[in-house]
């Protein structure tokens, strides 16, 4: 049985959508439509292309030293919801990062920069 859950992104501490996974397909609430704050094209999509996109906020799966990356992360496969879990999707090169239902966290407690 699939697992259904939820988070929102958010650009700095700029809340742009909110997701939520139900069965076979994902819904997204688009809080702002701007570009290079906003990861979804679409309200819509299957978990594939949710997955495709949570990839896109993690490491490369080819490097290295990824077994010593998951390793550290309490990881044991490469999983980009498990690992967007406890990266926060966090990236050097923009503002984008998520939170999980439970946290009590800002910007300022995962940005990198």
């Amino acid at each position: 049985m699939l697992e259904n859950y939820s988070f929102e992104v958010f650009w700095k501490d700029e809340l742009t959508a909110s997701v939520r996974v139900e069965q076979d397909i994902v819904k997204v609430k688009r809080y702002i439509k701007h570009p290079l704050r906003q990861l979804f094209a679409a309200d819509t999509m299957s978990r594939y292309q949710l997955n495709c996109i949570l990839e896109l906020r993690c490491w490369d799966r080819g490097r290295p030293d990824s077994d010593e990356i998951l390793k550290y992360l309490g990881l044991t496969a490469y999983i980009p919801y498990e690992i967007i879990k406890k990266t926060h999707g966090v990236s050097f090169n923009d503002f984008i990062w998520f939170r999980f239902p439970g946290e009590q966290i800002t910007s300022k407690d995962v940005l990198v920069r």
